[in-house]
């Protein structure tokens, strides 16, 4: 009875395993492929419409035990942000 019941856990055990083991097949490689070269067409024609690339704003956490910022403040750090790039001053204040 013992050696049945190890012999049923161990096949159990090695059944749910296998899925972990389990990677992705050809035709969702594919298909990821061909989504991520639309978006690099896409980015690539934007920035060359634009002429710049687009930077992205990087924000200090403003959340958790350890937040450096808050909400509100990185929001007006965006606003500020989006004034800058338009090329207008955000709520008169300049940054020396």
């Amino acid at each position: 009875m013992n050696k049945l019941h190890i012999t049923v856990v161990f096949a159990a055990t090695a059944a749910v395993s296998l899925s972990a083991y389990a990677g992705r097949d050809g035709g969702q490689i594919m298909e990821q492929d061909k989504a991520n070269k639309a978006v690099a067409e896409q980015r690539a024609q934007e920035e060359a419409r634009t002429g710049k690339t687009a930077k992205r704003i990087v924000l200090p956490l403003d959340h958790g035990p350890h937040a450096q910022a808050t909400p509100w403040l990185n929001k007006q750090r965006l606003l500020q942000a989006e004034a800058r790039e338009k090329g207008g001053d955000a709520a008169g204040t300049s940054q020396k």
